[in-house]
């Protein structure tokens, strides 16, 4: 889902990922109490500098006017085995984003996607000709792979097949639902313990929803640099 390049707010636009990646306080960039006193330009800073920070009207549908000048927004790409070139060089020589979680799959000894489908009982799991379709299929398929699949690159699979890239598939989807819920569920001060039938509250567009715009909206800091 990763883009080349992101328009960030109205002073940085049409960004590389590495820039963006810069902006974030977990790049080693914003270091805080670890910083060095005084700092030493440009970079580590102590603060996230006030032009750094995110116009999340530029992320999230929040009604912003057509034709607003300098104004872009961020659509995400399409689940699927592609990724864009900077995901194969990651920033700080992390290198290749598919090969980093293709090995590490292997050296935790995850299943491979078939196998887990079993498991969950889904009806109708991926075939090895889905898996073998495209280019990055073909490749998949001359090392075996669309028979037994590694598990990341079956989810990313099954969401462009099952669905055009549009949402996760029956795999992904419960492997993602389960783990949020069961992280809530393993807390027992959570309101999944402490609430019975807990209905969100705060106040949304849509009464018994409750969206990021609407988290957004709340916190009332849409665009801070404006």
């Amino acid at each position: 889902m990763v883009r080349q390049t992101y328009s960030h707010n109205r002073v940085f636009q049409n960004i590389g990922f590495d820039l963006l990646f810069g902006f974030s306080g977990l790049s080693g960039q914003i270091i805080g109490d670890l910083a060095p006193n005084p700092p030493t330009a440009p970079l580590p800073v102590p603060v996230l500098p006030s032009n750094w920070i995110i116009d999340w009207r530029r992320f999230y549908d929040l009604g912003t006017p057509p034709g607003t000048p300098d104004f872009a927004f961020n659509h995400s790409r399409k689940l699927d085995p592609l990724l864009v070139k900077e995901l194969h060089d990651l920033p700080g020589g992390g290198g290749n984003l598919a090969f980093r979680n293709l090995k590490r799959g292997v050296n935790l000894g995850l299943p491979s996607g078939q196998d887990i489908a079993t498991a969950m009982r889904i009806k109708n799991p991926l075939a090895p000709d889905e898996i073998a379709t495209g280019p990055d299929g073909q490749v998949a398929k001359q090392q075996g792979l669309h028979k037994a699949t590694p598990l990341w690159y079956y989810l990313l699979k099954e969401a462009q097949v099952r669905h055009n890239g549009e949402r996760l598939g029956p795999v992904g989807s419960t492997i993602v639902s389960e783990v949020l819920v069961g992280l809530v569920h393993g807390d027992t001060e959570s309101y999944l313990w402490t609430k019975k039938n807990w209905k969100p509250t705060l106040p949304s567009a849509k009464p018994g929803t409750f969206l990021m715009t609407d988290l957004l909206r709340l916190v009332d800091d849409i665009n801070p640099i404006q």
